[in-house]
């Protein structure tokens, strides 16, 4: 028993792990094709409202945006039924906003970075990497939904991440990486996805409970007769 629990604790690490890597190259690989669609993104002027203008930048901020890139690499830390319903719901959150970047590919703009202390280089080395648009609705604020509530794990790490996740909804706009409406909009995205992809995994599940049932009785009918014969 001990050698089979063994087992199955590394068929699902396994499992969690290529999911996890799967999930990466393909999310990565469709957001830099779903800007290449569109061959000019434009700056829409309702995106960015008063309230943008008067948030300031804040450099030191890039460090809890870039966090958010660890972030969905924790849950494999997760039970594999919680694994499998936040990785569902984070895909499906993804499909949301690709779908958005290309009905609404805009532009963001950006202010000039100087580059004097680590975080202005930090910040500058994400400009120059992560290009300004697919930004609504915002995909970080989508996973930030998800995992803002994990459902898993100690007392600690379920007061840690809804602090972390806020964090982030505000280096967000503090790094001029999204307008407030991307980090808005993103949420919602995220707290549809994942009820929905929960639902849906449940109803999964029920269905293969109706499919094993019948067959369990039915292989112990047989064991009953011969006893009754013999």
């Amino acid at each position: 028993m001990e050698q089979a629990a063994k087992a199955s604790g590394v068929s699902a690490l396994v499992e969690k792990t290529l999911v996890s890597t799967v999930l990466f190259v393909v999310s990565v690989s469709v957001f830099f094709a779903a800007g290449a669609l569109t061959p000019k993104h434009v700056q829409v002027a309702w995106l960015a409202t008063r309230w943008d203008a008067s948030i300031p930048l804040v450099p030191p901020a890039v460090w809890f945006y870039l966090s958010w890139y660890l972030a969905p690499w924790l849950v494999l830390a997760a039970p594999q039924r919680d694994f499998r319903r936040i990785a569902s719901a984070i895909l499906l959150a993804f499909i949301i906003c690709a779908i958005g970047y290309v009905l609404l590919p805009v532009a963001l703009g950006r202010p000039l970075v100087a580059g004097r202390t680590l975080s202005e280089r930090a910040l500058r080395f994400l400009y120059d990497h992560d290009p300004p648009w697919n930004v609504f609705p915002s995909f970080h604020a989508a996973v930030c939904a998800v995992l803002w509530r994990p459902g898993f794990g100690r007392a600690f790490v379920r007061m840690v991440f809804p602090v972390w996740m806020s964090s982030i909804c505000v280096a967000c706009v503090l790094t001029k990486q999204h307008n407030l409406l991307d980090v808005v909009a993103g949420l919602l995205v995220g707290l549809v996805a994942l009820p929905a992809a929960t639902a849906v995994l449940h109803s999964l599940d029920r269905g293969r409970l109706i499919v094993l049932r019948p067959a369990s009785r039915e292989s112990r009918l047989p064991m009953a007769g011969t006893a009754a014969e013999r």
